[in-house]
């Protein structure tokens, strides 16, 4: 198996764990118990050991006997010690040490955690790039807190650099308390209601937190619905969480009365994600995973007054009100609280303010689906063939960010050709190449660089090649030339140095993503035995895990610049937005007609940037360059209107649509040294305004009304005077 060192640490975004003092182990905190020392032998396991004596049961901290401390067969960057707790514990920190009396400790790993011993999640945060710091000799312990800490069943310690004057050396002690959990699974059909109760005041503010895993990329969270149309629903949509709000407001345009917002990203991996939805009146706070967002309603709307009634996994048949497509969630709910009300336990014990339709089980089952992670251009999977079949046969699911990889390669038997399949611009491109034939080529799928997972099967068969995505199947006919018979290797996501040929070291470079439910000639295959080196061969993988992270959430991009990504890096599209720069930072215009003039710019109509790179958008305005400079703000009220009313009493109102917000034009003024409104008013016997008791204050002589409500700005350089 060729296993040379791939760039993982590069690829691995971890948090720099802070120190964490020994003492704290003796606080009063109730969550700092050691876990793993109070653990049989037979709860540590490894990737492989050097010796029966250096085997993982060895791995406790400070223990000393065997040869003091775990070591694998080889030191390299694939090896792991893995600890079951035997049950989801909440872990708040963790401690390395060598091995005893030796020169082996490893200088930095990387840790992960896993609820079923499969599918495993990288323990990071976004703004880290490095693993945690090891120990610099054998004896001394190094702790670190978790921040923030999470609960799993099983951990592994993954290596990542060691002395390099000795072997990997690990005794490790992982520190927690119990966790007290209360799951229930939805089948994609059921769903929980929970009904408040009436007789309790009227609540000042409602909070709904829970936690949730699924592998699916859809469905309904929660529902609550109230009079005419309102209504708060929480859905998953392509693997992210939206919030629909409705506020059913009889005097607010339909914009206003309907607000979503979105939070989270690859939330269909099989990992427990948190949310927690905050309503306060017109105040609502959604938080996803850490992330939050605030909104706050207009016009006085309320999201307080809805029905008694809250649905949770998928929406009743008789609410009528919700009119998008909705699928019900399928996946697993934990600690659901309505309010502090535990509504998972009530389902339990069958108490009556909950009702359960469909099935609905309190167990959550682990899925064993073994994830692939190609963590570098240079990485590959080398997997034999159906040897001896006349046909060829390959499926597998693949996600990614990047527009362009060599997903698969082979040289089909006996010289018969060589098949390619490519990601070429978001879509995918299989070829078959045949000596002295024209290269048959199908081009199928578009967009499939946006995170979500696709599935891919391809077949060749006599004079059938074809290729499906997503189950839309693309495939064209020719006549091949002679018998095709199934390649003896297959290489997904990139080759070995040694191979050449077609596929192989073309202008794409290798995939980077994610692969899994792979299959060979209609058989499936166990990435497990790759890992353990009884199939195949690899290069820059990590198996058991899918590292695909989002580098557009949150946003970095400013000013409302379009955020995309490839597999390392992010960029933004500052388009239309009036910025520059990597994040869109850097404003486009100047800001104010102060500036124009310097740079000789003539009268006219220019965009101007009040704030600079601060949140204001930029604002059209009329330059006028005469000896003091002016800053004319339009609006849609320089024209003349007739203001007479039908009874000859009644006041008429004007109203003026700026082309400047209210804070750009307050940007504006606070920049000038002067500001002037001018308003003309022409009448005939008609009163301008008049007292409370109905006197008038003045009478006009003109037919017309005309208002030429223009803001005049001069002396750009200083403060507005009043």
């Amino acid at each position: 198996m060729d296993r040379a060192a791939g760039a993982v640490l590069g690829m691995l975004f971890l948090l720099s764990a802070r120190p964490w003092s020994t003492a704290a182990a003796g606080s009063p905190y109730s969550c700092d118990a050691p876990l793993a020392s109070t653990l049989p032998r037979a709860s540590f396991s490894s990737s492989s050991e050097l010796s029966s004596s250096h085997g993982p049961g060895f791995a406790s901290l400070n223990r000393r006997d065997g040869a003091g401390g775990w070591s694998p067969r080889v030191s390299d960057k694939y090896q792991w010690l893995q600890i079951d707790l035997g049950e989801r514990m909440e872990v708040t920190a963790v401690a390395t040490q060598g091995g005893y009396g030796s020169s082996d400790w490893v200088t930095s790993y990387v840790l992960m955690f896993s609820d079923g011993g499969r599918n495993w999640k990288l323990y990071r945060r976004e703004e880290s790039i490095s693993g945690f710091p090891g120990n610099t000799n054998a004896d001394s312990v190094v702790h670190y807190r978790l921040e923030p800490p999470f609960e799993a069943r099983f951990l592994r310690f993954l290596p990542v650099a060691w002395n390099p004057k000795g072997r990997i050396g690990m005794r490790i002690e992982v520190y927690g308390c119990a966790y007290r959990s209360e799951v229930v699974n939805f089948d994609g059909k059921s769903s929980l209601i929970y009904t408040l109760n009436q007789k309790s005041a009227s609540p000042t503010k409602d909070v709904i937190s829970l936690k949730f895993k699924t592998r699916q990329t859809d469905g309904i969270l929660l529902h609550r619905e109230g009079q005419n149309g309102k209504h708060v629903t929480l859905e998953l949509v392509k693997g992210r969480l939206i919030l629909s709000l409705n506020s059913g407001h009889a005097n607010l345009p339909s914009p206003d009365a309907r607000v979503t917002l979105t939070l989270g990203s690859l939330l269909d991996d099989q990992h427990w994600h948190s949310v927690l939805l905050e309503l306060l009146n017109a105040h609502v706070n959604f938080t996803v995973d850490r992330h939050t967002q605030h909104f706050q309603a207009k016009g006085g709307s309320r999201y307080l007054d809805l029905d008694d009634e809250i649905s949770f996994g998928g929406i009743p048949g008789h609410r009528k009100s919700v009119v998008f497509p909705h699928k019900n969630f399928h996946g697993c709910f934990e600690n659901l609280y309505y309010n502090g009300v535990d509504i998972i336990d009530l389902s339990k014990k069958r108490k009556p303010q909950t009702l359960v339709v469909g099935n609905v089980s309190y167990s959550c089952s682990h899925l064993q689906i073994v994830p692939v992670t190609f963590l570098s251009s240079s990485s590959y999977l080398a997997l034999p063939g159906a040897s001896g079949e006349d046909k060829v046969s390959v499926a597998f699911q693949f996600r990614t960010w990047n527009r362009a990889g060599l997903l698969l390669t082979s040289q089909l038997k006996h010289g018969s050709g060589a098949l390619v399949l490519v990601l070429n611009d978001g879509k995918l491109k299989l070829s078959l190449s045949q000596p002295g034939h024209p290269s048959r080529d199908i081009t199928a799928g578009a967009g499939l660089s946006d995170g979500q997972w696709h599935s891919v099967s391809l077949s060749l068969k006599g004079s059938h090649l074809s290729v499906m995505v997503d189950g839309e199947a693309a495939s064209v006919a020719h006549s091949l030339r002679g018998r095709i018979d199934s390649g003896d290797t297959y290489y997904l996501g990139g080759c070995p140095d040694s191979v050449s040929g077609s596929g192989c070291g073309g202008p794409l470079g290798g995939f980077q993503g994610c692969l899994r439910l792979i299959s060979v000639g209609d058989k499936a295959v166990d990435p497990i035995t790759v890992q353990q080196g009884a199939l195949g061969s690899f290069r820059d993988l990590q198996i058991d895990t899918c590292g695909l992270t989002d580098r557009c959430l949150p946003s970095y991009c400013e000013h409302g610049g379009e955020c995309s990504q490839s597999w390392d890096t992010f960029s933004c599209d500052c388009a239309h937005t009036g910025y520059l720069g990597a994040t869109c930072h850097s404003p486009l215009y100047e800001q104010s007609c102060e500036a124009h003039k310097h740079r000789g710019d003539s009268s006219g109509l220019y965009y101007i940037d009040s704030d600079g790179s601060g949140p204001l958008e930029p604002a059209l305005v009329y330059c006028n360059m005469t000896d003091t400079t002016g800053t004319s703000v339009q609006h849609n009220g320089s024209h003349l209107a007739r203001v007479k009313s039908s009874d000859g009493e009644s006041p008429h109102p004007v109203a003026f649509k700026y082309t400047a917000s209210m804070d750009q034009l307050q940007a504006i003024i606070d920049r000038a040294d002067h500001c002037q409104q001018e308003l003309a008013f022409y009448c005939k016997k008609s009163r301008l305004s008049a007292r409370h008791d109905g006197t008038p204050v003045s009478w006009g002589t003109a037919l017309i009304l005309n208002i030429t409500a223009t803001v005049m700005l001069t002396g750009m350089n200083g403060p507005a005077t009043q």
